[in-house]
């Protein structure tokens, strides 16, 4: 015997055009520094420059000394322009560091 409870279910959604900034914590920065090991290669990590350089030529303004603090856990925010440039830069999916849900709704 099986019993089917009715629930509801409030889902909100913000457009993304109208976010500034993202949490940053422990799970995002080991994340980040998973790839810029990976990304590294033979020679070892990618360094906090080699990272900062890559996003200032994709015209994200982030200084390596940023970079460190980020990734050293110094911020609690930051920038969802500089979370996206980290993304692109390290090929991390937006959803590992952003959280994106899709859903859909019933019309009808």
């Amino acid at each position: 015997m099986s019993t089917v409870v009715n629930k509801k279910v409030e889902v909100l959604s913000v457009d993304i055009s109208d976010v500034a900034y993202i949490k940053w914590n422990a799970e995002k920065i080991d994340i980040v520094k998973k790839a810029m090991e990976e990304k590294g290669g033979k020679r070892g990590s990618m360094s906090t420059r080699t990272l900062a350089q890559a996003l200032q030529d994709r015209g994200v303004a982030c200084s390596y000394q940023n970079i460190f603090k980020l990734l050293s856990g110094k911020y609690s925010i930051i920038s969802l322009e500089i979370a996206q440039g980290i993304c692109e830069v390290l090929s991390i999916p937006v959803q590992e560091i952003v959280k994106i849900y899709r859903f859909s709704v019933y019309d009808g």
